[in-house]
């Protein structure tokens, strides 16, 4: 069973929601909040019913809608497309089953559909989430191993959870060694009371007497009655050997009669097989006369039936004439139409012709050109080189053109620039001047770079400077220590310190020669003579834009005088390439001209129409041909139907027949080929019949006498001579029959113990002597139990009597009640104990039966999900622990897994759980983000799971982790609409993913 189309009227904030071609392995994405557990909760209740107002689950009522409910559309392989409708109603809401071929159910069609498939099941085996992967954590130890084990027999531990409940009623009832237990503390209360009662009855002496007296007598009564009841037994056999008596009288009659008869040879049913030989032997005989009859009819209709012996002596050369008339007739029709044909093609071949301009001697000619596909080729490349040799020509002589106009505007631009330029001596006059301004300003930057540099070269010098007053300074402070370390008699030090002095002082005074101030002031008086120099400097009166502007004339004028040279020389080589075009086309046309001419064609048609005239040439020359081949073919046909009309003329002869030669005769042939052959018919049919005849005489002579040797059979086994002794001896075997049959019956009324009984009885007067002795008996046996029944009433009443005196009487009230209320107490605990062994029964059975199957497919899974990781799975003995062993054969308990491991063995349990329930009920498998707890690489290996599990059924996966959707490729991905959205309706809220 799949889904695939979802329609929701109204559930939840989902209203008038429609989702489409969902596919094998379809993956649902959404946001938080985006539907997908209301998805997931409407595809439940449609299947099994809207939760009630006093049941735990959510009903999803919409609030932005009036209608609730809405419908999924099933492929199932059974019934194929099923639509079930679910609306607002009574209880879980009305429902409606509609099936491919269009009837109609409701809950029970829908129960039918689910296999009697319960919510509860759908939720244990095929829907889990998160919050079923998150148990997992809570549980430890051997919780672990029963949660599992619970997953991969019936999906869910309610089971366990039950076994639990059932095992904590017993406990809190009864327990070993207990001792606040109801049944311990009452168990101690009854051994406490007995005793007490023990202790009363010693105190009474008569009562111990008494209650002895009393088990005496009822063992005493007891045996009694059993001697009483074994009498009565023995004359009631006696009574039943007197009843059989008469029936056992007459089975001696029949025996006696039987042994007087004695054995009696007769065959089986022989009166019967003999009435029923007589009537067949009658029966064939009679059948016998009537064929030989019919046989002999046959033999005078024959002779009267004689064929024509001319047919017969030609009746090939009449069959062949009759077969070639067809194609005689064909021949006729190919006659007229190819005779209309050729009548065509002439008409055809001078419209042709006219097109062409050709006369009649030309036509006849136009089958001997050379009209081949290289001729054709030829033809077209000479045209196609004419015409480029045309384009090439046309376009050269536009560009010829275009040449000389511009040639002729960059003249005139030539003429107006030499109108604005100067003389040469004039030019020259502003170039000198030119560079005098250029050599000022390149002495005023050598001012400028020199000024900089001077700058530099101070700010060196000063950081030179400073050094040396740090030296000043060490050396004074060395000196101080000096003088200090003489006072103080530190001669050592002394020495160190006045080196010190001496060391720094040479680098003070050092320091005061700067190696910079020469360059400095060799750098200031070169500044000072090229100021001079600048401040001496006479400008002479000089126009600069003039002389850049002629400047820039003059390059103008050089640009267009290039021009110029240019254009003349292009011109030159443009008349020289047309001249080359104009003698190639020249030789074209003497070219297309003597083809022209091979081809009959006048000097009328022009080069371009050369290929067309050449294709109607290949027609007129392929009806021409196909009108010879017309030609040749009806001389063929006159040939043969003079042919056929001189062999029809001959058999007519042969014949004695002046039919004609026409179809009129070959009709009057046909008809006495028809006469002749009906008569050959008839008398095939009457010599087939006649055959048969003849086998049927032989087949009734054989039966007849097979017949009379089953007669003769029959008298033999019952040594008769004719059918009257047969007779009398099969009446005496009838008689011998119902006496044994008598026999036999008589035998089944009396069982073989009776008749050995019988057999040694002489007369029945025995039997009722026994009889009477045996009631005597009896008698006497009453009358003592009677005695014994009295005596034991008058001890029960003594007992009575004590018993009710006094203390002993209430403590054995007291000792009753507490013993009763024990039994109700023992009768629960035995309750609760006889379900929890039915319980533990029933998961044994799927211990051994069911989850070895889904062990072993739960392997598969395992080693999927992990890579190999861990190879098998086991379960423990009687403790019954999950066990899984890795690939280094290392064995680790459920309890020691990781999260994520754990999660994907009840993945692996769940799935193979699905598979091995998947011919019973192939729900399709619900996942609500059930992997969020996996890596990357974990989650690409259950994509391959869910991909490998949806060969065989449908699996939904709704998500919010958008990157799980990329190992999903090749699936399209459906989305919710987003959170933000008041509501969310209609199909528009759906995309497709390609992730």
């Amino acid at each position: 069973m799949k889904i695939r189309e979802v329609h929701i009227y109204g559930f939840g904030r989902l209203v008038d929601f429609h989702m489409e071609n969902l596919s094998d392995l379809q993956v649902i994405y959404g946001e938080n909040e985006a539907g997908k557990s209301t998805f997931m909760a409407f595809i439940e209740a449609v299947l099994f019913g809207f939760p009630s107002r006093q049941q735990n689950g959510q009903r999803y009522e919409p609030k932005f809608s009036a209608v609730y409910g809405g419908r999924l559309v099933l492929e199932t392989e059974k019934d194929g497309n099923i639509t079930v409708e679910r609306i607002k109603g009574r209880a879980a809401g009305e429902v409606s089953v509609t099936f491919a071929n269009g009837r109609t159910g409701g809950e029970e069609a829908l129960a039918h559909v689910l296999n009697g498939m319960n919510r509860q099941m759908f939720q244990s085996i095929y829907s889990f989430n998160l919050q079923s992967l998150q148990e997992i954590r809570k549980l430890t130890g051997d919780d672990i191993s029963r949660y599992l084990f619970a997953a991969g027999t019936i999906g869910t531990d309610a089971l366990l959870s039950a076994e639990r409940e059932l095992e904590k009623e017993m406990e809190a009832r009864f327990k070993p060694n207990g001792r606040k237990p109801v049944l311990n503390v009452q168990l101690r209360k009854l051994q406490a009371m007995e005793k007490e009662l023990n202790r009363l009855k010693a105190e009474n002496g008569r009562y111990g007497e008494w209650k002895a007296r009393l088990a005496a007598l009822e063992a005493a009564q007891a045996e009694a009655e059993a001697e009483l009841e074994a009498l009565r037994g023995t004359v009631q056999q006696y009574e039943h050997l007197t009843s059989l008596w008469p029936l056992y009288a007459e089975r001696k009659h029949v025996k006696l009669q039987l042994s007087e008869i004695g054995p009696v040879r007769f065959p089986a049913d022989g009166i019967r097989r003999l009435d029923g030989l007589m009537s067949e032997w009658r029966a064939s005989s009679g059948r016998l006369s009537a064929v030989k009859k019919q046989k002999q009819v046959l033999v005078e209709k024959m002779e009267g039936e004689q064929p024509d012996p001319l047919f017969v002596r030609h009746e090939g050369e009449i069959k062949k004439l009759l077969d070639d008339w067809p194609q005689y007739r064909g021949w006729q029709a190919e006659t007229e139409r190819l005779q209309s044909e050729c009548d065509i093609l002439d008409s055809q071949i001078s419209e042709l012709a006219g097109m062409l301009h050709l006369t009649a001697s030309q036509v006849e000619k136009v089958p001997q050109l050379d009209l081949s596909i290289a001729a054709k080729e030829r033809l077209s490349t000479l045209v196609r080189a004419y015409d480029r040799h045309r384009t090439r020509s046309d376009a050269l002589q536009a560009q010829l053109e275009d040449l000389r106009a511009r040639m002729n505007a960059v003249e005139q631009e030539c003429a107006l620039l030499e109108k604005e330029l100067v003389s040469e001596e004039a030019f020259r006059d502003l170039s000198a001047k030119r560079q005098e301004k250029e050599k000022k300003s390149l002495l005023e930057a050598d001012i400028r770079r020199g000024k900089q540099q001077l700058s530099r070269l101070k700010k060196m010098a000063d950081e030179v400077r400073k050094p040396s007053f740090l030296f000043f300074g060490l050396a004074l402070l060395f000196l101080m220590a000096g003088v200090w370390s003489f006072l103080t008699g530190q001669y050592l030090f002394l020495g160190v310190f006045v080196l010190g002095a001496i060391v720094s002082g040479y680098h003070a005074f050092k320091g005061n020669r700067n190696p910079l101030e020469q360059e400095i002031r060799a750098l200031e008086q070169e500044l000072g003579e090229k100021e001079k120099e600048l401040r001496n400097w006479k400008e002479g009166d000089t126009d600069w834009h003039e002389y850049e502007r002629q400047k820039q004339l003059r390059e103008n004028w050089k640009q267009l005088i290039l021009k110029l040279e240019e254009g003349e020389q292009n011109g030159r080589q443009m008349q020289n390439r047309k001249q080359r075009l104009e003698a190639e086309e020249r030789q074209l046309l003497a070219e297309i001209s003597r083809f022209r001419q091979t081809l009959q064609l006048g000097d009328g048609f022009r080069p371009r129409q050369l290929p067309e005239a050449f294709q109607l040439l290949t027609e007129l020359s392929g009806k021409m041909r196909e009108r010879t081949r017309i030609e040749k073919k009806l001389a063929q046909l006159a040939d043969s139907r003079s042919a056929f009309e001189e062999r029809m003329e001959k058999l007519w002869s042969r014949l004695h027949v002046n039919w004609p030669l026409r179809q009129e005769g070959i009709l009057l042939l046909q008809q006495a080929c028809a006469e002749q052959q009906e008569r050959k018919i008839r008398r095939q049919e009457w010599e087939k019949k006649c055959a048969e005849l003849e086998e049927q005489v032989q087949l009734l002579e054989s039966e007849a006498e097979a017949t009379d040797n089953e007669i003769k059979k029959l008298f033999a086994l019952a040594g008769a001579v004719n059918e009257e002794d047969f007779r009398k001896a099969g009446s005496l075997f009838q008689q011998y029959e119902k006496l044994s049959g008598q026999l036999e019956i008589m035998d089944l009324r009396i069982s073989r113990e009776d008749l050995e009984r019988l057999e040694t009885v002489k007369d029945v007067s025995m039997l009722e002597q026994e009889k009477q002795k045996l009631e005597e008996k009896i008698v006497e046996k009453a009358n003592a139990l009677r005695s014994m029944r009295k005596e034991s009433m008058e001890i029960r009443f003594e007992l009575d009597r004590l018993e009710k005196g006094g203390t002993f009487t209430e403590k054995l009230h007291e000792y009753y009640s507490a013993l009763s209320e024990f039994r109700e107490e023992a009768f629960e605990w035995a309750r609760y104990a006889t379900a929890k062994r039915l319980l533990s029964g029933m998961m044994k059975r799927l211990r051994e039966t069911r989850f070895p199957q889904v062990l072993h497919k739960a392997e598969a899974y395992l080693q999927c999900l992990t890579n190999g990781s861990y190879v098998s799975l086991h379960m423990g003995g009687e403790d019954s622990r999950f066990y899984v062993k890795r690939r280094d054969d290392v064995l680790f308990a459920a309890n020691e897994l990781s999260q994520a491991t754990a999660e994907q063995l009840y993945i692996a349990l769940r799935f193979s759980l699905a598979e091995a329930l998947g011919g019973e009920f192939p729900s399709p498998v619900v996942i609500d983000d059930g992997f969020v707890n996996f890596d990357i690489y974990r989650t690409e290996k259950m994509a391959r799971l869910l991909d490998q599990v949806s060969e065989s059924r449908q699996v939904l996966l709704f998500t919010c982790q958008q990157p799980m959707l990329r190992f999903f490729k090749g699936h399209g991905v459906k989305t919710l609409g987003a959170v933000h959205d008041q509501g969310m309706a209609g199909s528009g809220n759906i995309s497709r993913i390609q992730p």
